[in-house]
C-alpha cells in the first residue's frame, strides 16, 4: 500500500507560543485512525516503525513529542521540563488536540489511540473527558495504583515551587527501582527494566532525544497524570462499552510485573466493562513494542482494532 510521511509543527491551543512536533503517516485510503502518545525521557521518532506497520496496513497515524520532549522544545536545555502553570492539564489537551487534529483529516472513519507508559496515563485522562472521540484504546506499559503516591506528591510539590528546573535524585532512584530484579542480566545496565531486546536497550542509550533526566516539574506533573489515572474509579466517566485493549510485558516493573495492569483489567471488568481485552506477553518487559516479537504485537493489536472498524 502506498503512504507518504509528513512531519509538522502545530500551536498548542493552550499556549499559541508553544509548538508541537508532529509526524502524518498517511495510507492511500484510510480505513481509520491512531493517535500515538509516547512515554517520559524519549520521543515520537522512536515510534516511526510503528507507524510505517499501521500505516502500510491502511490506518493513518499522527505520533508527535510531548511538550519537554524530543524536537518540540526550542533548547536541548528544556527537554525534561514541561511547564509551571497546570502542566498536567496541557499534556492532556495537547493529546486532544492531537487527536481531533488527527480525525478532521479522517472525519469518516473510527479514531483510536495508542498510549505507551507516561502516555498510558494521559491517554487515561483524556478518556475521562473525551472518550467519545474514539473508537477504542491501546494500552501498553501501564500500571495500577502507586503505594506512597500522595507522599511523593506532596515532596514534588513543594520541589516544583522552589526548584523547578532542577534534574532530581528521582532520576536514580527510579532506574534502581525498575532495575532491581534484573541485576543477574548477563549484560545488566541502566536500561534492562526497558526491554529484553538489547538492540532496542542500545538504540536508547544512543539516542541524544533519550534519557534525559527529569526536572522536579516533569516528576511532579507525571505523577499528578499517574494518580488521576490509576485512581480506583478512574474510567466512571467513560461508557461501559468502550473497547480497551491492554498490551504488556508480563516483566514490566512499571506493571509491578503483571500485578498492577492485572489489578486494573480486574476492576474495570468489575464495573461492568464490556469489551476490555489484554494481551500479557511471558518474559516480556516494559517496552513491549520495541521487543523482538514485536511483529506479532503489531499484528495484534491491527487484528483488535479491525474488530471496532465498523
Amino acid at each position: 500500500m502506498t503512504t507518504s510521511q509528513k512531519s509538522l509543527y502545530i500551536s498548542s491551543k493552550f499556549n499559541n507560543n508553544s509548538k508541537l512536533f508532529y509526524t502524518l503517516f498517511a495510507p492511500q485510503t484510510a480505513k481509520a485512525t491512531l493517535l500515538i502518545v509516547h512515554g517520559m525521557q524519549e520521543h515520537s521518532g522512536r515510534y516511526a516503525e510503528i507507524a510505517e506497520y499501521f500505516a502500510n496496513h491502511g490506518i493513518a497515524v499522527i505520533t508527535y513529542d510531548h511538550l519537554g520532549h524530543g524536537k518540540s522544545v526550542k533548547n536541548k536545555n528544556d527537554i525534561g521540563f514541561f511547564q509551571l502553570d497546570k502542566p498536567d492539564e496541557r499534556l492532556i489537551a495537547d493529546a486532544e488536540m492531537m487527536a481531533d487534529h488527527l480525525a478532521a483529516q479522517y472525519p469518516d472513519v473510527p479514531h483510536f489511540i495508542l498510549g505507551h507508559s507516561m502516555g498510558s496515563f494521559i491517554t487515561r485522562c483524556l478518556l475521562q473527558k473525551a472518550s467519545k472521540k474514539f473508537a477504542g484504546a491501546i494500552i501498553t506499559g501501564t500500571g495500577g495504583p502507586l503505594p506512597g503516591i500522595d507522599v511523593l506528591r506532596g515532596y514534588l510539590s513543594l520541589a516544583n515551587m522552589i526548584a523547578p528546573h532542577h534534574r532530581t535524585f528521582l532520576n536514580s532512584v527510579f532506574t534502581k527501582v525498575n532495575n532491581k530484579k534484573f541485576k543477574k542480566d548477563k549484560d545488566f545496565g541502566d536500561t534492562s527494566w526497558l526491554s529484553v531486546n538489547p538492540k532496542n536497550r542500545r538504540a536508547f542509550e544512543q539516542d541524544e532525544l533519550c534519557g534525559i533526566p527529569f526536572t522536579h516539574n516533569a516528576f511532579y506533573t507525571l505523577f499528578t497524570v499517574y494518580k488521576r489515572a490509576t485512581s480506583r474509579n478512574w474510567a466512571v466517566s467513560i461508557p461501559p462499552t468502550f473497547p480497551f485493549l491492554f498490551v504488556n510485558g508480563q516483566n514490566d516493573p512499571i506493571g509491578d510485573f503483571s500485578k498492577g495492569v492485572t489489578l486494573t483489567i480486574n476492576n474495570l471488568k468489575s464495573d461492568g466493562f464490556q469489551n476490555v481485552d489484554a494481551k500479557i506477553y511471558p518474559e516480556m518487559r516494559h517496552e513491549i513494542l520495541n521487543e523482538e516479537i514485536r511483529g506479532q504485537v503489531l499484528s495484534e493489536i491491527y487484528d483488535w482494532m479491525l474488530k471496532y472498524c465498523k
